[in-house]
C-alpha cells in the first residue's frame, strides 16, 4: 500500500489541523442508472465554501451488479494546472477491505499551489461494468466508506491545510429497463387505414404501455405488435414502453400516415350494339381503374354475370322481341366499394325485310321477278322467303313472281306491307322466315 502511504504522507504535510465542519464540506455521490450489460459512469462532486487542495474516499458497490474498471479526473481536476490535470491522482480498483474503489488527489504539489475553487464541482468519474443479467429495477448502492484499504482510507477534503471530514452524500446506480426497438406502423390496407404498430422487445417485460398521441393502454409484456386503425391524413405519433419489476424503459417511438385509397371511379363511355337477327346485345365500355374487384352485368335489376374487374366488353342475347331491356354495368371498386352504373335500353326488332326485294339489293326490278323463279325451279337459296312472298299469301310460288312483274309493269298492286320501300316486319302470321335479309338497305 505505497500509494496510500505516500498520498497519506503528502497530505500530512498540508494539514496543521484538523477539524470536523461537516454541514460545511461534502462529498456527492450523484445517482446513475444504466442498462444491463453496459459501461457506466458514476460522478463524484466535491462541495467546499473554501478553496480546496486535496481529497481522498473510498466508495463500495454491489459486486453481483458491478465491476469498477477505471477512474478518470473529474472536471474541476482535468483543468487544473493550465489543463494538464492534478499532480497527484491515484485509485485502486480492489482495495482491501471490501468491494469498491479508493482514490486520493492533490491539485499541486509545488507552487504555484491551485486549488478546487468554492462551490460544488466535479472531481472524479468512476466507470463500471454493469452486468448482462441484472434485472431492471434493481441496484447498487454506492456508499462512501472509510475502511477500505490498508492503512484505511479516510474520506476527507483537505482545506488550507485542515483535513476536513466532509458530510458523504451516498449514491446509487440502478439498473434501467431495456426499451423497445423499431417501433413501426405499417399500413395494412389503405381502403380502411386498418395498420399493425410493430416493435422489438428489448428485454423481459411484465407489461407494455402503448401511448398514442396521449392516450395510455396497457398490453402484455410479450406482445410486439398491435393492430390500429389510423385516420386518412392525419399523422399518429405511438411510444411504446416497457416495463420490468415496476421499472419503465425509455420509450420507443414511431409514426405512421395512411393515405386512404379514393373511391373508384366507375366505368364509362358504355357503347351497346344489337344484331336484330339474333338479339345479341354487345356491350363496351372504358375502365377508368385497374383496381376494380369486380364488374356486374344486370338487366332490368337482375343480375345476369359476375365480370372480372378487368373487363370491358359482354354479350347478351334478348329474351324477347319488340321489348326494352335496360342493360346495366356496375360492380366493386378497389376498395370494395359499389361504383356507379352505367346503362343502355335495348330492343330487339324482329326480321325486317322489304316485300318483293328477293335479292335483298333494296329495290324491286325484275331481278327480283328472276330470283323467285330461280329459288322455285332452281333451289335457288334465298335470305328471305317473306321478301320472296310478294302477294302475302303465306306461300312461296310462281304467282308471286307474276305479282312482282304485275307491279313493275303493268301498274299492278303495291305488294302489300311491309311493302316494297320501306323495312318492316311481316303483319301476318304464316310459316315463313326471313333470317338473312340485308337489313343494312334498311338504314
Amino acid at each position: 500500500m505505497l500509494f496510500w502511504k505516500s498520498i497519506t504522507g503528502a497530505i500530512c504535510l498540508m494539514i496543521c489541523v484538523s477539524g470536523i465542519q461537516a454541514q460545511n464540506y461534502a462529498l456527492h455521490s450523484v445517482p446513475t442508472s444504466g442498462l444491463p450489460g453496459a459501461t457506466i459512469e458514476a460522478t463524484i462532486n466535491l462541495e467546499t465554501p473554501s478553496p480546496a487542495q486535496g481529497f481522498q474516499f473510498g466508495l463500495i458497490h454491489d459486486s453481483t451488479l458491478l465491476i469498477a474498471t477505471l477512474v478518470t479526473e473529474g472536471s474541476a481536476l482535468a483543468s487544473a494546472n493550465a489543463g494538464s490535470g492534478a499532480d497527484y491522482f491515484h485509485f485502486e480498483l480492489s482495495p482491501i477491505g471490501g468491494t469498491g474503489v479508493v482514490v486520493g488527489a492533490i491539485v499541486s504539489l509545488s507552487p504555484p499551489l491551485e486549488s478546487i475553487p468554492v462551490g460544488t464541482h466535479q472531481v472524479a468519474v468512476i466507470q463500471y461494468s454493469l452486468s448482462a443479467t441484472a434485472e431492471p429495477g434493481s441496484s447498487s448502492n454506492l456508499t462512501f466508506i472509510n475502511t477500505l484499504g490498508s492503512p484505511s482510507v479516510n474520506c476527507v477534503i483537505s482545506v488550507g491545510g485542515v483535513s476536513q471530514q466532509p458530510i458523504l452524500d451516498h449514491g446509487s446506480l440502478s439498473v434501467e429497463t431495456p426499451a423497445p426497438t423499431g417501433v413501426t406502423v405499417t399500413v395494412d390496407d389503405p381502403c380502411t387505414c386498418d395498420a399493425t404498430l410493430s416493435w422489438t422487445n428489448g428485454g423481459l417485460y411484465d407489461s407494455i404501455e402503448i401511448t398514442r398521441d396521449g392516450a395510455t393502454t396497457s398490453h402484455a409484456g410479450t406482445d410486439t405488435s398491435l393492430l390500429i386503425s389510423l385516420t386518412d391524413g392525419v399523422a399518429a405519433n405511438y411510444e411504446v414502453v416497457g416495463i420490468r419489476n415496476l421499472t419503465a424503459s425509455a420509450a420507443g417511438l414511431g409514426s405512421g400516415t395512411c393515405s386512404q385509397t379514393p373511391p373508384s371511379i366507375g366505368p364509362s363511355d358504355l357503347l351497346c350494339t344489337i344484331d336484330h337477327e339474333t338479339c345479341t346485345v354487345t356491350m363496351s365500355w372504358t375502365n377508368n381503374d385497374p383496381t376494380y374487384q369486380d364488374l356486374t352485368f344486370s338487366v332490368d335489376g337482375v343480375l345476369v354475370s359476375t365480370l372480372l374487374g378487368t373487363a370491358t366488353t359482354t354479350s347478351h342475347i334478348l329474351p324477347a322481341e319488340l321489348v326494352d331491356f335496360s342493360l346495366e354495368i356496375s360492380g366493386s371498386g378497389g376498395c370494395g366499394e359499389t361504383m356507379p352504373s352505367i346503362s343502355c335500353i335495348m330492343m330487339c326488332l324482329p326480321e325486317r325485310f322489304k316485300r318483293g326485294d328477293v335479292n335483298g339489293d333494296s329495290g324491286v326490278d325484275i331481278s327480283d321477278a328472276i330470283g323467285t323463279l330461280s329459288y322455285l325451279f332452281q333451289a335457288t337459296p334465298s335470305p328471305c322467303l317473306d321478301s320472296i312472298d310478294t302477294n302475302d299469301d303465306g306461300g312461296v310460288d310462281i304467282s308471286d313472281a307474276i305479282s312482282v312483274l304485275n307491279y313493275i309493269f303493268a301498274g299492278g298492286v303495291e305488294p302489300p306491307a311491309p311493302g316494297p320501300s320501306t323495312c318492316g316486319i311481316d303483319p301476318t302470321v304464316d310459316t315463313l322466315d326471313c333470317p338473312n335479309y340485308n337489313t343494312a338497305v334498311c338504314n
